[in-house]
Formats: structure tokens, sequence, C-alpha cells
């Protein structure tokens, strides 16, 4: 499971080049071309030259949201929407309130978040007399009909916690969880925003239906599910309360993939800091958070989904989603229209993929081996299947995806969603 829903507006900022300074024209490209990691890295040394006021609470805004600083997000997002409505136009003003309204719901302020998606369907209604083709009616059904739920809360021992994992297939970890006494096989998805259940683990533990289904993204597509109410989920010494998750359709006997439980973003994201010991097969989650590593933040949350940057052997920057769902790992259509002169080469083939909305089927090139640094790491991936462009068009965003096939060659990855950074050992 990819995303819960995508942002419907692009938000743009065009300055006037007769008034535009080198800081404002710098902070003004990164934010056009969305490239957070270098706006993270350049803002602190430009800020302070940057004279134009709302393009700097802009960039302070979309830099909080992407690296999950929830509470400089709730303080700086209503000032520059009160101070630049005019200038901004609805348009930007509705695409930032969507991304705080997100925030919002991800971190369980459900009512919030559904008041913040109403407050821009009045402003595009006023706009445009329409709300047809934004997304804005199903997200305010999907806020609205929570917005009485409480919050989640996680309670942790103030010790190192270490919880053993099974990887028996090689094609997942699965965390033992406790609901009303019976222990359930979760995957430990950093690729699914929210958590997720069977609709046969739902009915047997009793889960509180809630609201009417909507639709979410998937791997493959996607489709409508229902969301239920789990009240309390165990995981060793660790407890999860108030547990919105979604429910999907048994898995059939044959999937090649049967997943019944899923542990999400929800949950991780609120660990601050896990590592994955794939040598002893454990998860830590230190008491003392480790130090940042010279390199800086590498980690960005993309829809509640951690992005991470990804250094290829020329050196150029590309990003790739951090999905410890995917029994293996993809490079995305992206990368192959970068690499298009040496990997068209290559022989082709059909793959199949499985996820949530159904199969696709896709046409790969199947690279041998290909070399990349994340963080201060080389690591290298053999035999990866790579998406060809379907008419020479790239759809995504992304060069890859990154998942088992990654966490298999490595003794130990670090995911630290406080300071935003991943280190492989």
């Amino acid at each position: 499971m990819k995303r819960l829903y995508a942002t419907f507006l692009a938000l743009t900022f065009t300055l006037s080049s007769a008034l535009a300074q080198q800081a404002d024209m710098l902070v003004g490209r990164l934010i056009n071309s969305g490239d957070w990691f270098e706006l993270e890295r350049v803002y602190p040394n430009v800020k302070d030259d940057v004279q134009t006021p709302m393009l700097k609470q802009m960039a302070e805004v979309l830099l909080a949201y992407n690296f999950n600083r929830w509470d400089e997000l709730n303080n700086k997002l209503p000032q520059l929407i009160a101070e630049h409505q005019d200038r901004l136009g609805y348009e930007s003003v509705c695409n930032l309130i969507n991304l705080g309204a997100a925030a919002e719901y991800f971190n369980g302020n459900y009512g919030v978040a559904a008041d913040m998606v109403k407050s821009m369907a009045d402003i595009i209604m006023a706009a445009t007399g329409s709300l047809e083709e934004t997304g804005v009616e199903e997200l305010l059904v999907c806020y609205d009909s929570v917005r009485e739920l409480p919050a989640p809360t996680i309670d942790m021992p103030d010790t190192d916690v270490t919880i053993a994992f099974s990887d028996s297939s090689g094609l997942h970890i699965k965390l033992p969880v406790s609901i009303n006494g019976k222990i359930y096989d979760f995957i430990f998805d950093t690729g699914a925003s929210s958590s997720l259940i069977a609709s046969e683990i739902a009915s047997e533990i009793g889960a509180q239906s809630v609201g009417e289904p909507i639709f979410v993204g998937g791997a493959t597509g996607g489709g409508y599910l229902e969301r239920a109410l789990i009240e309390r989920m165990d995981i060793g010494p660790i407890t999860l309360r108030n547990v919105l998750v979604f429910v999907n359709e048994n898995s059939a006997e044959d999937d090649p993939l049967k997943v019944d439980a899923v542990l999400g973003m929800d949950f991780i994201k609120r660990l601050g800091e896990v590592q994955i010991d794939m040598v002893n097969h454990t998860l830590r989650i230190p008491a003392e958070k480790s130090t940042t590593p010279e390199y800086g933040k590498n980690t960005l949350l993309e829809q509640n989904i951690p992005i991470i940057e990804v250094i290829d052997e020329g050196g150029d920057r590309m990003t790739f989603i951090l999905d410890t769902g995917n029994s293996g790992a993809d490079f995305f259509d992206l990368l192959f229209a970068k690499n298009r002169e040496l990997l068209s080469t290559l022989p082709t083939e059909t793959q199949n993929t499985w996820g949530h909305g159904g199969i696709v089927e896709q046409q790969i090139a199947r690279v041998p081996e290909y070399t990349m640094r994340i963080g201060d790491r080389a690591v290298t991936l053999h035999a990866t299947p790579a998406t060809i462009p379907s008419g020479d068009i790239v759809t995504s965003p992304h060069h890859g995806s990154l998942g088992m096939g990654l966490l298999k060659s490595i003794e130990k990855v670090t995911l630290n969603f406080d300071d935003m950074f991943v280190k492989i050992e």
C-alpha cells in the first residue's frame, strides 16, 4: 500500500526577475522544482538574505511539512495564509491547507483536519462554484467520518527495546503483535502510510467499523477500503492505542505475497528511531536516539511515506521510496529514462506486480548490477527490474523503491524520523 491520497493542486511560486534577489531566486527555484533536500541544505545559509517575506514563510512551511517538523508547521502555516492569501491565490492556498490537513490527519487530529478541508472546500466553491474533479469531497468524507475518534497514542519503556522478527520467507519483516491476547504476524511496512488488517482479523478481534469506505491508492492502482478502530495493540513492551486501520479483503491463498496485517507509518513514525538488524533478525528502538550523521538529513516524508536521497556513481542525486513492505527493489521509469542509453541495450521481459488494487503487467529490463550511495555507504543491487517508460512518457517522480532487496544486502539500517535520516551499515 503506497499512499492514502495525493495533493490535487500544484504549488508554484513565481518571482519578478526585476525585484528578485539572488537568494530569492534560488529558494524560489528549489520550491518550484520540489527539491526539498537541497532546500533543506541551503536555506539555513541564505534565509537572512531572502528579501520576500512570503517566500521565506513558504520555504519554512514546506520544509516543516516535508521533514516532519509538525509543531513548526502548525505555527507557521496559518500565518502564511493569513498574511499572504490574496497574493498566493486560491489554488496555492488550498494546496497549503491540504498539506496541513494531511499532517493533522496522520498525527491523529482528525477533527482539525476535517475543519481544514471544509475551509478549503469553501474557498474553492467561492472561486469556482464547483468541487468536481478536485478530490475535496472525498477528502472531507475521509476526515469528517473520524473527527470524533481519539488520537492514537504510544507507550514505550524508558529503556532500549529489542523485538525479534521473523523473515522465514525472505520477503518481509514480520513482527508478533498481540491483540486481545492473541498473536498476529504484522508486516513492518514503511511503504504504507497507515496500518492495515484483513477483514477476517477485523471480525475476530471485534474491531469497530468507522465511516464509509474510502479510496486508497496502492502500488497497482488502489480501491475502496473500510476503516476500523483497534483500541489496543501490544508489540513486546510497546503499547499502541486507538489505532485507525484500513480493512482489506482476505488475501487469496494463491497470492504470492499474501498479506493479512501491516504495521504502517502511523505506528513506525511514532517510534522515533528504529534500528533493523538483519544479522540477528531484531528491531531495536533505542531509548537514546542516534546523533545525526555528518551527511545530515537524507529522508523526508511524502504523504507519510519515507523518501530517501540516493547518490548514483556519477554523483547525481536521486530519490527512492523506502518501502520495507516491498519484497525486493524496483527501479522506476524515471531511472530507466535517466540511463536510457545503457539500459535500452538490455533484454526486456514482462513482469506482473501484485499489490493493493490488483495485478499490473509491465515491461521491464533487469539491471544486472547498480551501485549507489545512501548516506556514507555504497550499496549494490543485483538483477533489479527497471520499468520501461510506456510510450517514452515518464510517470514517476522518484527513481525507484528500496525494500527487502536492499535490506538483505546489508547488516543494519537505522531509520530516524525525529532528525530524518537513514544510516546504512
